[in-house]
């Protein structure tokens, strides 16, 4: 076998394994509602779905109810493409505190199951889509 036949079989293998998982990724279907989660579906929802953006609040924060349409404008907005959850740290201070929720609203956007970038404070939605649309 002459060497560009070695290098065409080695491109035709590496497009199937990227075809392969590029496959995948489409099979998961990103939820169209933002997701409650707890310390039982938290670890499993940033494991499952590419690109999870996470919402820590209270129900007791005036600055989280002020996010709450901003959070939803970017579920749609993102719809197929980012999975959006919320923690409400009172219920949940164990995550709160493993990820170092000192102030909230908190958001944490999450890229193969990884942290990307942590936002703290009221933010806009074209602030909080640039940095979405940086890792995506």
């Amino acid at each position: 076998m002459s060497n560009t036949n070695k290098e065409i079989e080695i491109i035709d293998i590496m497009k199937f394994l990227g075809k392969k998982k590029d496959k995948e990724s489409k099979d998961i279907k990103i939820p169209e509602n933002i997701a409650s989660l707890d310390k039982d579906n938290f670890y499993d929802f940033i494991k499952k779905y590419p690109f999870c953006f996470i919402d820590f609040w209270a129900p007791w924060c005036q600055p989280c109810k002020q996010m709450n349409p901003r959070i939803r404008r970017l579920s749609k907005i993102f719809q197929g493409k980012v999975a959006f959850g919320k923690v409400n740290t009172q219920e949940n201070q164990d995550l709160a505190k493993d990820f170092k929720v000192m102030s909230i609203p908190n958001f944490i956007l999450f890229k193969g199951g990884k942290e990307k970038a942590n936002l703290r404070g009221v933010q806009s939605v074209g602030e909080i889509k640039k940095i979405i649309n940086k890792y995506l």
